[in-house]
C-alpha cells in the first residue's frame, strides 16, 4: 500500500513564551485507510497577469485531494494570488481568494476537486513568473 506522509514543523520566539508545534499525518484516500497512490508534479512559467486554472478537477483522477502550491522566485514583491473557481480561458467566474504566496512562500491545503472549483492563480507581473505544485490523490 502507497503511503504519503505530510509533517509541519513550526517554532516561534516572538511571543514571551516560545511555541513549537510538530505535527504529522498520513494522506488517506476520502473516509477511509487506503493510502494516495497518485502524485502529479508540476512547474510552470506564466508571463502574464490573467487569472488561470492551475489546477483543474478534469486533471486529477478523484475528488479528495492534497495540494502543495510554492512560489520559488527570489523577487520579494513577485507575489501569486491564490483562489478557487474557474478561470476559464482568463476571465474570472465566482472566484473566492484564498490568499497570496509571495517570494519563497507555499501552501499545503486538502482540496476537493469539483467542477468550477479549480485552484486558479494570477501572477503579480506579466515578468516570467515561476509557479511549482504537486497533487497527491
Amino acid at each position: 500500500m502507497a503511503k504519503i506522509t505530510a509533517n509541519i514543523e513550526l517554532n516561534n520566539d516572538i511571543a514571551s513564551s516560545a511555541i513549537a508545534v510538530a505535527q504529522q499525518m498520513n494522506l488517506y484516500k476520502a473516509g477511509g485507510t487506503e493510502g494516495m497512490d497518485t502524485m502529479t508534479s508540476v512547474s510552470k512559467v506564466l508571463t502574464s497577469t490573467n487569472q488561470v486554472d492551475l489546477i483543474t478537477a478534469a486533471s486529477v483522477s478523484t475528488s479528495h485531494n492534497y495540494v502543495y502550491i510554492a512560489n520559488p522566485s527570489t523577487v520579494s514583491s513577485e507575489y501569486f494570488t491564490v483562489g478557487i473557481g474557474d478561470a476559464g480561458a482568463g476571465t474570472p467566474t465566482e472566484t473566492e481568494e484564498m490568499g497570496r504566496l509571495y517570494a519563497g512562500d507555499w501552501m499545503f491545503i486538502p482540496w476537493t476537486a469539483a467542477a468550477d472549483e479549480d485552484i486558479i492563480v494570477t501572477p503579480s507581473v506579466a515578468t516570467k513568473m515561476v509557479i511549482e505544485f504537486i497533487v497527491f490523490s
